[in-house]
């Protein structure tokens, strides 16, 4: 599977998210302006991270090993865009990942027709459907009020629950919300059916690659038989289109864990894109075992 993005640089090495992460508590920096930022573990530790760069040579390492030098960091986590290099001088081993390890993405560069054409037919059918309805799309682009961010959590939290994961903690999202610029938004679109608001989607613009991705959803169980996520993530494609974006990435998949998410993200059409394993870049071995044995214990609980 070839990675249509591969060339394109994500929005999680934007200033926009570098900012983001500042604002809640995190430290970063630029080493040959490719974004580092600092997650906190106990006892003083920590460890730096750095989302899908598109270049990381050994010069770059070597940048990073000094900034763990003087941070006591415990190791690197990189969830790289490309295949590394094989590094020497390095102790590292394959990770688990905080990006999703595998999407897929939608080429915008086609008429409707040809995009409904590329669609599974069920996909099409529960577009349709929807519009019958009378299912409608609302487009909220600054959605940091109060009565929006408030039905936008109290969504994550019916599903995170029916769903059995984890959210991210309300003042997050917030700040997700109120993190725009020229080049850069998350906007709200919500999909009501008389009235009643049954589906969310959080997309993300990001204009300097022409870029649209889906960071978080929610719906409820309410009328399912409308089929109003369809007709939503129809009307996010037609919205990125119009804005003269190139691809949609409904971000994370995974056939194991969330078999039906998967299953209706494919069914749009796009191509599935699947990114190389998280590597961990170890400069406290005996640390890193520690980490790595508490995890390991909070994940059989």
């Amino acid at each position: 599977m070839q990675n249509i993005l591969k060339n394109i640089s994500s929005f999680l090495q934007s200033p926009e998210w570098e900012k983001l992460q500042n604002s809640v508590g995190r430290k970063t920096w630029r080493i040959n302006d490719i974004l580092l930022i600092q997650h906190r573990l106990p006892l003083g530790f920590n460890y730096l991270y750095c989302p899908r760069p598109q270049t990381a040579e050994e010069v770059f390492f070597a940048q990073v090993r000094e900034v763990a030098r003087l941070e006591n960091s415990v190791f690197l986590k990189t969830d790289p865009a490309h295949e590394l290099a094989i590094l020497t001088g390095y102790k590292y081993k394959n990770s688990s990942s905080l990006q999703p390890q595998k999407t897929t993405v939608l080429e915008l560069q086609k008429t409707k027709e040809e995009l409904l054409g590329r669609m599974h037919e069920k996909t099409r059918y529960n577009i349709r459907l929807a519009e019958k309805h009378g299912v409608e799309v609302k487009i909220f682009q600054h959605p940091s009020s109060s009565a929006k961010s408030n039905l936008f959590w109290n969504f994550i939290l019916k599903t995170a629950k029916r769903a059995g994961f984890s959210p991210h903690v309300r003042s997050y999202y917030d700040k997700l919300f109120a993190l725009n610029s020229e080049s850069f938004s998350n906007e709200l679109f919500l999909a009501e059916f008389r009235g009643e608001v049954l589906a969310m989607a959080l997309i993300n613009f990001y204009r300097p690659v022409l870029v649209a991705t889906y960071l978080h959803g929610a719906s409820v169980r309410e009328h399912k038989e409308v089929m109003a996520s369809y007709l939503l993530h129809w009307r996010v494609i037609e919205e990125t289109k119009k804005r003269g974006f190139s691809f949609y990435d409904f971000w994370g998949m995974d056939e194991k864990k969330w078999p039906g998410v998967t299953r209706f993200k494919s069914g749009f059409g796009g191509e599935a894109v699947v990114y190389p394993p998280t590597l961990d870049v170890i400069y406290r071995p005996w640390w890193y075992k520690v980490y790595s044995l508490v995890k390991k214990l909070k994940k059989l609980k």
